[in-house]
This record gives C-alpha cells, structure tokens and sequence, in this order.
C-alpha cells in the first residue's frame, strides 16, 4: 500500500518554484543525445545545463571577455564538468576541427545579423559541423532583430536544409512552438490558450491574437526558431526524429500527424508536451508527454502503470479517463502518449456552488472510483497503522509541531489500528485539485495527470483534496484571497458548502462500507500526507510557510468546527446514501453505473 508515496523522498528545495530547466528548444531536435555543441554567445545558465546533459561535451564561444568571465564567476560551483569557454578574440574563429560539432547554437535574437555582418561567420559554422549537423538560432520577438524570411530561407539553404517555428512568448524561455508553415496548429494553440502570452496582463488575451494574425504586426513581433542543416529534413512538418521513432515502434504513422509543442510551467516537474493533431480530421488525437529530467522518470512511468492498471480494472473509458498509446525513453527521458479528452479547464466551468453540476460530477466520480476498487482483503488495519507510523516519522523530521499536536497525530494514528475490520485500500488518483480536472463538451468529468497515483492508496483522502481545493477556489469567486480563510469560512463552518461535504464523505463511506470512525484519522493523515509532498516545493527554511501545514495545525487548533463534528460522528451503523441534489446528473450516473 501507498508504494509511490513510501518511495518517495521528501526533500525540502527540490522542485521549487521557477527553477526549471531552460532551453526548452533542445525537445525540437530531432535527437537529444549529441558528442560537441557549440554555443557563439552566452545563454542563460538553465539552457546551458539543459545542453550539458544533451551533449557530451559543450563549448562557449564569445569574443566579449568580460562577459565569459562573469559566466564562469557566477556558476563556477555549479557550472557542469562537461562545459568549457573560449575567448575567439574576432568573434567568427571557431576553434575545432572541421566536421566534428553536431549542434552549434547563437545565442540570443541577433544570429541573423551577425550572419548579415559577418558572412565569414556562416562559413566557419557550416565548417564545423558534421555532415549531418544543425543550426539553431533565435530571432525576433519585442526587443530582437525583424524578422526576415528571405535571409531566413538563404541560411536553411546553405546549410542543406531545415525549418522555421513559431514560438512563444516573445522574450525570455521559449515555451510554445509550432511549425511556421503549420497555420492550423497555430491557430488551434492561439484559441485554446496553449501559447505562452507576450504581456502577461489580464484580460489581454486577444492582443496575442491580433499580433499573430495581422501580417504587419506579427512581423514586428513574432519571434521565431530556426532549426538548420540536412539532419533537420526529417523533422520537416513530422514531429521530432526521436518521437517518430517510438511512435512507430506503436505502430502509429508519424506523417499522418501535425504536431506542436508546449513546455511551460514554473516547476521542473511540469512535463514537455506535444500535441498530435490527425491530419485526416484536423482534430487533436493524441499528447505526449515527456520529462525534463531523468530524475523524474518516475512520475511519468507511475501514470503509465496506473492508467495500464486503471484499464486491466475496467475503470473508465475514452470518454472520461486517458488512454494509453505508447510509452518509451530517449536520452534516458521517459515519453508516454495518451489519447487527448477533449474538455476545458474546471475553474472556467464551475458555478462555485455548493450545487454545482460540474463539482457535483467530480464527487461522484472519485466516490465510485473508490467504490469500484475498494479491496478489504489486502491490508490489515495494523499494516495501515504501522505504514502511517512511517510517514507520520518523515513528517515530524520536517515539521517542527507542539507537543499537543504531536500527541493529537499519534492519536489519530493509533486509532485505525482500533478497527477491528479489514481495512479498504482503494485506487487513488493523489493530486485530484481542481487544475486537474477537465469538463468534457457534454458535461462530463475527467481527471487528468495520474503521476502521484496509488494502486492501493487511502480511502477518502482523494475525496477530501477535491473538496478542500474546491472550497477554496469558491471562498475566491466570493472574493476571500487568503486560501487558508476560504477554507475555514466554506469547509470547516457552516454554510450550504459544508452541507456537501458531510453530505459527501458519507455517501463515500456508505459506497466503499468505510466505519465511520475512520473518518477523523483519515481526515488528519491526509493533511499530513499533503504537507509531505508540498515539502519538496519549499525551501528548507520556509517550510512552515507551506499550505498543507497551516491547513493540518489550523484542523487540529479547530477540531470542535461544526463541519468537523459532523464528520466525525459519523458511524459505520448509520451512514446510508445521500440523494444528490442533482437529479438530472444523477440519472445521467444511474445510467453509467448500470453498464
């Protein structure tokens, strides 16, 4: 039970917020395992360390000493074995021998004008690489050179071949592209919001629109990619060299797919995405998703069984749960396709009521989840005890609590162990919050990104996550900011919210023939459970700053709240289905359960 999670080390700083690896262009090659790079001109450290573990050796070339020397100065402790620097004193003399560098990249958004300036300079890059080698170099964008396609095309020419994409946003970390000749994807991204904005100022979402869609302006400030050399042929309007491969190792034609790719996010566990549009339909078919860092496999290759555990179950369909389409690791990064649901995001759909169809749906999504792959037979409820102990132990490692608390957590734990019956496991998703669930064109729920998922995970915590963060995001539309107060106003005192809480966790009990006097102890660990996990996005020095633990100290300093007294009177002689309020959804699941 809870294998992901006892595997799992809980180290405070390492997915912090905006440390995400950098140069995300590198995914546009057509392979991430090369011998030399080169780079003309400093890059950003997160793409520099990006290109140490894309090739085996990497060289900074740049005339500008100053510049070199504050590089070495700023990363001298963290700057990769493999990455060395060059002074070239008249910035066009590059120092290898011919045909030895695979990849050799321009820093920065003037890499056509220097070719313009220095026509010597294309001559010594194209005299470096290898026969099948690349270029790749930026321009464009608010603050770079106008784009100029002649030139654009006279340097794919020169070098025997290659492509130009759109990218996004204009300046900083490209986070968004798609094949320029590829009007269709672009278009697609535009409307779906799949680009990454220029000004991130709300409501001006149309400005991008009107940038991209009137030639005069998207001239002015588009910015663009240019992937050079004959070893970019196969790339051409397919998607990268490598994802073509393990698509047809799955018996999938790549030339019968359009493609785009989107890599943002603020995490460096935030996966690289492509999309696979059927040229037949024009319609999205499939996503990949793809790691950053070899150190993350895991959690892609954790959705991968759970999905393939999900379908041997016959738990869901095409329409509410994805489906597995290939799987496979190129330059030791896991990959995974999946079939593409399409939906919008909950946050646009939900009424923020406590009778929201769309909320209404997702309870009783995770509720059958739970009902249908609930097993009294596996674990004991000393086992569940022994294995919380463990967690309960990593936890006080990290979190300084009174001794009250302490005691009061023990407590909770010890009194699972009281229940004399065989304790249900359950098959739980692990980050069910409202950014990871989508609402279908027919009013259907479907959660997504099963990364932290449980075979055989605890009863009611997904439930209660859901309605933690569902609580929150209504105490928000009410115009409550502070996450912790929403959910003490919504959850924990009365109001019609709490109604469906209760209402909630004991139709969940009922389902699943869960005692009702696990509900206080499964209640109390499964804040523990998410304090553990958020340690990990938080600096070892701010951990009580976090959350969950504010969250768990405010339960335990509010336990006689009367959300909580009607949860915890809960019992197993008692507790009988609620009728939803829903009724018109409620037949609709009627319909479902009896297929």
């Amino acid at each position: 039970m809870l294998d992901t999670t006892l595997k799992t080390r809980f180290v405070p700083g390492t997915h912090l917020k905006g440390y995400v690896s950098g140069g995300n262009w590198v995914f546009l090659l057509p392979s991430l395992e090369l011998e030399q790079i080169v780079c003309i001109g400093v890059l950003s450290f997160a793409s520099i360390d990006m290109l140490s573990r894309t090739g085996r050796c990497v060289w900074i070339v740049s005339s500008n000493t100053n510049q070199l020397n504050r590089a070495v100065a700023t990363w001298k402790h963290i700057t990769p074995k493999n990455v060395n620097f060059f002074v070239s004193e008249d910035g066009i003399s590059l120092p290898f021998p011919s045909q030895t560098s695979d990849l050799v990249v321009i820093a920065g958004r003037k890499g056509l004008s220097q070719f313009q300036r220095n026509p010597r300079l294309l001559w010594e890059v194209r005299r470096v690489l290898k026969s099948n080698g690349l270029l790749y170099l930026e321009v464009g964008g608010v603050i770079g050179d106008r784009f100029d396609k002649k030139s654009s095309e006279h340097i794919i020419d020169y070098f025997g071949g290659g492509q130009l994409f759109w990218l996004t946003p204009s300046n900083g970390e490209m986070q968004t592209a798609v094949p320029l000749s590829d009007c269709e994807t672009i278009n697609y991204f535009l409307n779906h919001s799949l680009y990454s904005p220029s000004i991130k100022w709300r409501y001006l979402g149309p400005i991008e629109h009107l940038w991209n869609k009137n030639p005069v302006l998207a001239r002015l400030t588009r910015r663009y990619g240019l992937l050079g050399g004959s070893g970019a042929l196969n790339t051409i309007d397919q998607p990268p060299a490598y994802l073509q491969t393990i698509m047809r190792e799955a018996g999938l034609k790549s030339d019968r797919y359009r493609w785009g790719l989107v890599a943002r996010g603020n995490y460096n566990s935030r996966k690289v995405l492509f999309y696979l549009f059927d040229r037949a339909t024009g319609s999205p078919e499939y996503i990949v998703k793809m790691t950053r860092d070899p150190l993350l496999n895991f959690r892609l290759e954790n959705e991968y069984r759970s999905l393939t555990r999900m379908k041997e179950k016959g738990i869901g369909d095409q329409e509410n749960l994805p489906q597995l389409v290939f799987q496979g690791h190129h330059a030791g990064l896991a990959i995974i396709g999946e079939t593409l649901i399409n939906g919008v995001a909950f946050r646009t759909r939900t009424q923020a009521t406590a009778d929201c169809p769309y909320a209404s749906a997702a309870i009783h999504w995770l509720t059958r989840l739970g009902r249908e792959t609930a097993d009294h037979s596996t674990a004991t409820s000393d086992q569940v005890t022994r294995h919380l102990r463990t967690l309960f132990e990593r936890f006080r490692e990290l979190y300084s609590l009174a001794p009250d608390e302490q005691e009061f957590m023990a407590e909770q734990i010890a009194e699972i162990s009281n229940n004399v019956q065989s304790f249900p496991l359950v098959f739980q998703h692990g980050n069910p919050g409202i950014w990871n669930v989508l609402v279908t064109p027919h009013g259907g729920i479907v959660f997504i990104d099963w990364e932290a998922a449980e075979t055989q995970g605890m009863p009611l915590w997904d439930l209660l996550y859901f309605l933690r963060s569902y609580s929150v995001w209504v105490a928000r539309s009410r115009g409550t900011r502070n996450p912790l107060k929403g959910f003490e106003r919504q959850f924990l005192l009365e109001s019609p919210l709490s109604r469906t809480v209760v209402e909630s966790v004991e139709r969940y009990c009922h389902q699943i023939d869960l005692p009702g006097s696990l509900v206080q102890p499964l209640f109390y660990t499964c804040w523990m459970h998410q304090a553990l996990t958020e340690a990990t996005r938080l600096p070892p020095d701010g951990l009580e700053k976090g959350g969950s633990i504010k969250l768990l100290r405010l339960c335990i300093a509010k336990r006689d709240a009367p959300t909580l007294r009607n949860l915890f009177s809960l019992n197993s002689t008692n507790n009988r289905p609620v009728e939803h309020a829903q009724g018109a959804y409620a037949l609709l699941t009627e319909t479902r359960d009896g297929e």
